[in-house]
């Protein structure tokens, strides 16, 4: 089974099917999605900052670390989990997104930047606190990190904005199809106009 097959049978399984079709649910789960975001991303930023030494000068990094750790977990776990339930439902378009694509490999970047910076720099803030130094390995680790997601927010951003190719739209189910609206592609041909015929030369 190829990729795009896995898709396509991921998004037709009746889980998802249902999950897209539904008025409440899908936009609620793209909302929590944000949310988790904003208290992952955010909690990043702060020790990034903490690093770098731009914010919470006063603070030991140690202790900015150890205290922000949990609800870097819990937004860890929102992100995931929706963003499961947000691929499984539209699969198929996803697939085909470029920036959906460049938001994987941006996030398979920052897991290579915790493997490598985890034991290097934030399992030894307790250090820096020690000497009152943050060495440039850290502020590098800061810096790299805040880029990263910086880049990941602009490609999840830029999701919506690209339509997938013509004829390759996640179905939504018959009590929800009637109400959904009509989707148009860039460079498709405009309807023909009611009672009328089209012109051939």
């Amino acid at each position: 089974m190829s990729l795009l097959s896995f898709c396509q049978w991921l998004q037709s399984t009746d889980f998802f099917t249902a999950i897209r079709g539904s008025w409440y649910v899908y936009p609620i789960v793209m909302s929590t999605h944000l949310a988790g975001i904003a208290l992952f991303g955010g909690m990043i930023v702060v020790t990034d900052l903490r690093l770098l030494g731009i914010t919470m000068r006063k603070r030991p990094v140690a202790d900015v670390i150890r205290q922000l750790r949990p609800l870097k977990w819990i937004g860890l776990a929102i992100i995931a989990t929706c963003g499961i339930l947000m691929f499984g439902s539209k699969a198929e378009e996803y697939y085909f997104n470029t920036f959906f694509r460049t938001k994987l490999v941006i996030l398979t970047l920052l897991g290579v930047h915790a493997l490598v910076f985890r034991n290097r720099v934030y399992r030894r803030a307790a250090e820096f606190d020690t000497t009152g130094r943050i060495p440039g390995q850290a502020k590098l680790a800061a810096s790299l990190s805040l880029l990263l997601w910086t880049g990941m927010v602009i490609a999840g951003r830029g999701i919506g904005y690209i339509e997938p190719p013509i004829g390759i739209h996640a179905a939504i189910p018959g009590p929800y199809r009637s109400m959904a609206p009509p989707v148009r592609y860039s460079g498709a041909p405009a309807p023909a106009a009611d009672g009328g015929g089209s012109a051939t030369s």
